[in-house]
């Protein structure tokens, strides 16, 4: 009797062991891709290029308004907007401006510059030309608690000014903002 026993046990840990290796098998080729997805998903958050996210994620002004001043030779053509949103840690340094045609091509039509603005005090945050970005220096007092220079944080509600010594006022003229840095692409806004 004790070798049919050990046969009838022998048998039931044949079957169980077969059971269980299948559950095993199962178990690590389930935990094999959970631990490549989690890696995965590791490796590519460390590995991203600069300049991955999207400028317009961070970045909105609102709607672009004309206004003239002066006549003849001395008048000048004002945009202006104010940022509606931003976000991601953005400073004035992370992008670039430009102004383009509906074609893409960049519109030459005199100087051009972009003055920003701190809209509670009207301290000069930013000036850019179509060749450089200059950063204003505030004036002593008027601007002591407000940040200057392409470290500063773009905050909501700045006033930017485009200011050009001819109209803008064509079908399909829009200011871009380019993304720097770690911010990529570009966002357009249209003129009026």
């Amino acid at each position: 009797m004790s070798l049919r026993s050990r046969s009838r046990s022998g048998g039931r840990r044949r079957s169980r062991s077969g059971v269980s290796e299948i559950v095993a098998t199962i178990l690590l080729v389930a935990i094999t891709v959970v631990l490549a997805a989690v890696l995965y998903v590791l490796v590519s958050g460390l590995t991203r290029a600069p300049g991955t996210t999207p400028i317009g994620s961070a970045f909105t002004l609102g709607t672009v308004h004309e206004a003239t001043s002066g006549t003849g030779a001395s008048q000048r053509w004002y945009y202006n907007s104010s940022v509606q949103a931003a976000g991601g840690g953005i400073a004035w340094g992370n992008m670039i401006f430009q102004v383009q045609a509906g074609s893409g091509s960049v519109v030459a039509t005199g100087p051009m510059t972009i003055t920003v603005t701190n809209a509670a005090s009207s301290c000069n945050l930013a000036t850019y030309s179509f060749s450089s970005a200059t950063w204003g220096t505030p004036p002593v007092g008027a601007c002591s608690s407000v940040p200057v220079g392409p470290n500063a944080a773009v905050v909501t509600g700045a006033a930017l000014q485009l200011l050009s010594t001819a109209s803008l006022q064509q079908s399909g003229i829009s200011l871009v903002a380019f993304g720097q840095g770690p911010y990529s692409g570009s966002e357009a806004f249209a003129l009026p």
